[in-house]
């Protein structure tokens, strides 16, 4: 008997939507979640644990504990235990996966031997299912009610962390689009390079000697023996672009990772 794929839910597009719209897709911020496959196992006593959101075609770990370093970070969602678990929004549990028709010809019971596997919906406010926070164990295993409501509670904790992650970034995304456009209207030719070494200039962050010479060229700042100082221009530009701390904080955590900050510019400007 060959493993069969699960069914996939009739609200599978808007599912993936939603998914996306988190944009935690590819990314590598793991310490994030890390605390949540921890919990997971302190509470069930599971030597694995992991979570992971599941879009068209894969399930991508957002953080995993239990697996071999080079375990990989996606897998084909055809071939995930979890694609059954994004059916409906109660937990998946099952203590014996040997006995069960969904699971017993799965290479993961099959050839790696796990019997105990639960998996607990990561469900958004509006009532899409984005992924799983699971544990598993290679030997049977069955959870009081007191630890379901636990883990259940744990996954919708993570979705919930997830929720304010978006709602921070489109708040920062919506900021940027201002900063961006209060930028070209005082330096019209002003490029995306540039855009991201004068908030970094704002912000204080390090600036080569080449970034503090464009600085100069685009008359933001002075020199001054061995360094430059803000301009009257420089000044006049930062009041207007009226940045509040929490957006400052944001764009200084980006601009450590310039990738991602020139990532946010170009979905901007496309």
């Amino acid at each position: 008997m060959n493993f069969k794929p699960a069914n996939i839910p009739d609200n599978d597009k808007k599912r993936v939507k939603a998914v996306l719209r988190t944009g935690v897709l590819d990314t590598s911020s793991t310490e994030l979640y890390e605390i949540y496959c921890f919990l997971a196992k302190e509470i069930t006593g599971c030597p694995v644990s992991w979570t992971g959101l599941i879009d068209t075609d894969r399930q991508f770990m957002l953080a995993r504990d239990g697996f071999p370093e080079d375990s990989p970070i996606e897998m084909p969602r055809n071939q995930t235990l979890c694609q059954f678990a994004i059916e409906k929004a109660q937990p998946l549990l099952i203590n014996d996966m040997t006995k069960d028709k969904r699971f017993m010809s799965h290479p993961a019971v099959k050839d790696f031997g796990v019997k105990f596997y639960a998996a607990f919906p990561i469900v958004t406010s509006d009532g899409y299912i984005l992924g799983t926070l699971c544990v598993s164990d290679n030997k049977v295993r069955r959870l009081s009610n007191h630890k379901i409501d636990l883990l259940t509670k744990l996954a919708d904790k993570l979705a919930y962390q997830l929720e304010v992650q978006l709602t921070q970034r489109k708040g920062t995304a919506e900021a940027s689009i201002e900063t961006m456009n209060k930028l070209r209207l005082n330096l019209p030719a002003i490029n995306l390079e540039d855009a991201v070494i004068v908030l970094k200039f704002f912000i204080n962050d390090i600036l080569s000697h080449e970034q503090k010479q464009k600085m100069v060229d685009l008359g933001l700042a002075n020199n001054t023996d061995d360094h430059i100082e803000i301009s009257k221009n420089g000044k006049k530009l930062q009041e207007e672009l009226n940045l509040n701390i929490g957006t400052l904080k944001r764009i200084k955590n980006l601009s450590n990772n310039e990738g991602e900050l020139m990532k946010m510019f170009d979905q901007i400007e496309s």
